[in-house]
């Protein structure tokens, strides 16, 4: 007679049971962990569509004019001319239009450029005034060079001064510049709800914003009426 063997089926299935949870204990933190990620992405990614001065590349060593042209002052005395980081992440892709030649004179207040995108502009006026000693044609092949560099590559003119010292009596520089541009960020969200009140349907004021934060190109997605306001109101 064949011996019977015996088997406690509790046995083995303890032992699945043992590696079930073991797998658990391993997979549990790793869902944390690749969650937490996917969080901090998702936030990131909202930090990187909402307008604040933390996004804003503002160098302190520039002179920056109130409307929004920053300036630098080279070894040889010409000044080096751009528009700043702000007025970049407010309107978003644009065309460049240069409306002065090299050896041109210019007075300070004189449009320089135009700005463009879809039908809709912004003049450009000179901070300065003086001769023109150089242009950046690359940035009229090419628009996206100054949204991605607007400081270096991005540059318009360089100009020889005439008036250097008087006519840059105003002007920022170094810690002035982050305070002004914190108050030009809440002067643009009372002036877009005022704007956009004005020229489209009230309900829809903060359309543009989500939780009471302005989001990134706030313009381009705004009629010409609205920027004619921001012409008047930031540029002039």
């Amino acid at each position: 007679m064949e011996a019977y063997t015996y088997s406690n089926i509790f046995d083995t299935k303890g032992i699945e049971y043992i590696v079930i949870i073991f797998f658990l204990l391993l997979l549990i933190p790793f869902w944390i962990i690749v969650n937490r990620k996917s969080e901090t992405v998702q936030q990131m990614k909202q930090a990187i569509k909402t307008l604040t001065a933390t996004v804003l590349n503002i160098p302190r060593g520039l002179f920056y004019s109130p409307n929004h042209a920053w300036l630098y002052l080279e070894k040889n005395g010409q000044v080096r001319i751009g528009i700043d980081d702000f007025l970049v992440k407010v309107l978003g892709e644009i065309e460049v239009k240069l409306l002065k030649n090299e050896g041109e004179k210019i007075k300070k207040g004189d449009v320089i450029a135009v700005v463009e995108q879809n039908g809709k502009q912004l003049k450009l006026h000179s901070p300065v005034s003086g001769q023109i000693a150089g242009i950046n044609a690359d940035i009229l092949e090419d628009a996206a060079t100054l949204l991605a560099d607007p400081y270096g590559k991005g540059w318009m003119f360089t100009v020889e001064p005439d008036n250097w010292k008087a006519e840059t009596v105003g002007f920022l520089m170094g810690n002035e510049v982050k305070p002004w541009v914190d108050r030009e960020l809440r002067r643009l969200k009372d002036f877009l709800n005022v704007s956009f009140s004005r020229h489209t349907d009230p309900s829809m004021a903060v359309v543009f914003q989500e939780g009471g934060e302005l989001q990134m190109n706030p313009l381009t997605e705004l009629d010409a009426e609205v920027w004619d306001d921001f012409q008047n109101e930031f540029m002039e």
